[in-house]
């Protein structure tokens, strides 16, 4: 199966403190997965960085095959435009409106 995201030996540091050490992550075309882990653990860096919010400083990260470190900002942008989206677990959602109702507002 197609490799949607690979992440491969993944770090990332503010200051000199290594919050994601090594990292292997894959994620397959159509799968469906949750990162879940004790606060302060790097989730939400992770999955920043898989969103192409923020960088790395080791590793490679693969995007449907392409190098996302090789990329411009403005290309970073029109991917996110395109292949990424975030669903908030409890703020930035409409509280009147469905999760698939908040979903479409975007779209």
């Amino acid at each position: 199966m197609t490799s949607a995201i690979e992440i491969k030996g993944l770090h990332k540091y503010f200051g000199q403190l290594e919050v994601l050490r090594g990292i292997d992550f894959r994620v397959a075309m159509g799968e469906v997965v949750c990162v879940i882990g004790p606060s302060g653990s790097g989730k939400t860096t992770l999955l920043n960085i898989a969103g192409l919010l923020d960088t790395f400083e080791q590793g490679r990260y693969r995007l449907d095959g392409v190098d996302v470190s090789q990329l411009s900002d403005r290309e970073m942008s029109a991917i996110r435009n395109r292949k990424i989206g975030f669903i908030f677990q409890s703020f930035n959602l409409i509280p009147d409106l469905n999760v698939f109702d908040n979903i479409d507002v975007p779209l």
